[in-house]
């Protein structure tokens, strides 16, 4: 079947327009094709890129449905980068004509990147992408999920924390955390000189200082009511011991996990916390009593020394757990016993804090067994709790 050469423009994205070719006759190897202009960075010169479309019978209808589905394929590739010279995906470069949405995306590969060189961990990476699907779903909504970074502004910012914060409800101290992150995210592009201001530093953090603390000290009742469920129900039997640990000694999640059979002396009744598993980067050692020998005995049995102690179901493993899986056993542990929502597992650091204080010892016994910098740190998580406390009289006897 002959028919007129042709060719028509049949789509246009951003700056690509496609086209589709219909040559004169179907025969021998003439085929229809759809192209488009790519330039060529190297040559400094457009290309063009062809690809071709089936004969279909020389039905004209059936071909041009084939053309549209391939420009599809194509503007979806080129809208994820795609050279189509190379074959490759291009390296994203910024500048300050760029999207939010693309200065998102170039932010998040970078931290990918981050992670793998070790400069982040895992949950801070978890966290940033968190942060920005909810970013940019909010950004969608409003429809500026394509406008230039540069055009971002502080009212946008808080239009987004007001409006998650709403339908998340997000608490005052989420609210900051996410506002500080977000913040991280245009620092990023400050130092890019993509923009010049962050939209962030004029938005108003919420006012906690007068606000309960996040780790409510737990009341006597509630301390012997988890207390005694932990010690009977054996699925959670390495939550136990964990929080064994938590309350008596003041070791944190983070250290807990990291525990591994080598740390723990039997003999001497010690356990050693190298310091590049605590938190301030110095060596912890922890003289055990009777009960948490006894304990970790049971949990440690016969596994290797270069075994991590707490492994998933209660046994050690070679392999460390996740950062946050104290924090989901603990959840799972309310759920099954209806526990208040308001008792959380790192506030038994601060409740052992409190009831010490109660029975005599100083502050400054505690601050060395919760090893802060200074006293202002450990009176600051229980400062709510004490301010309970019935006020007695002086026992001076001078006036």
């Amino acid at each position: 079947m002959k028919q007129s050469k042709q060719s028509q423009l049949i789509h246009i994205w951003e700056d690509y327009e496609f086209y589709l070719n219909i040559p004169k006759t179907f025969t021998g190897s003439n085929k229809p094709f759809v192209y488009f202009y790519y330039l060529n960075a190297k040559a400094n010169k457009s290309e063009r890129i062809r690809r071709y479309v089936g004969k279909n019978g020389g039905n004209i209808k059936q071909v041009k449905e084939e053309a549209k589905v391939i420009v599809k394929e194509l503007a979806s590739m080129l809208s994820n980068n795609w050279n189509p010279i190379t074959n490759l995906q291009n390296e994203v470069t910024l500048n300050s004509t760029s999207t939010i949405l693309n200065c998102i995306d170039y932010w998040l590969r970078k931290r990918e990147e981050a992670l793998v060189n070790q400069a982040i961990g895992k949950k801070a990476l978890k966290n940033n992408k968190i942060l920005m699907m909810h970013f940019k779903s909010y950004l969608e909504k409003v429809a500026l999920l394509h406008i230039k970074a540069k055009d971002i502004n502080h009212i946008h910012i808080k239009e987004f924390l007001d409006y998650k914060a709403s339908e998340r409800n997000w608490g005052k101290v989420t609210y900051n955390t996410y506002l500080v992150d977000l913040g991280n995210l245009f620092n990023y592009l400050k130092g890019f000189k993509i923009i010049n201001d962050s939209p962030c530093d004029n938005v108003v953090r919420k006012n906690t200082k007068f606000d309960s603390t996040r780790f409510k000290v737990f009341e006597k009742e509630e301390l012997l009511t988890v207390s005694s469920l932990l010690s009977t129900d054996k699925r959670y039997f390495g939550l136990h011991v964990a929080t064994k640990l938590l309350f008596k000694y003041n070791i944190r999640p983070l250290e807990i996990i990291r525990l591994q059979v080598r740390d723990v002396d039997f003999i001497n009744s010690l356990l050693t916390i190298p310091y590049h598993k605590t938190k301030n980067g110095n060596e912890a050692r922890f003289r055990l009593d009777a009960e948490i020998l006894c304990l970790l005995k049971e949990i440690i049995n016969d596994s290797p020394n270069e075994w991590f102690i707490f492994g998933g179901r209660s046994k050690p493993s070679e392999t460390q757990v996740c950062d946050d899986y104290f924090g989901q056993n603990w959840r799972f542990f309310k759920n099954r016993h209806n526990l208040p929502t308001h008792l959380k597992m790192y506030a038994l650091k601060h409740t052992s804090n409190y009831y010490d204080i109660q029975d005599g010892a100083s502050f400054e016994e505690i601050r060395q067994r919760n090893r802060h910098a200074n006293l202002q740190v450990t009176t600051l998580y229980i400062k709510e709790r004490l301010f309970k406390n019935v006020i007695k009289p002086s026992e001076s006897r001078l006036f």
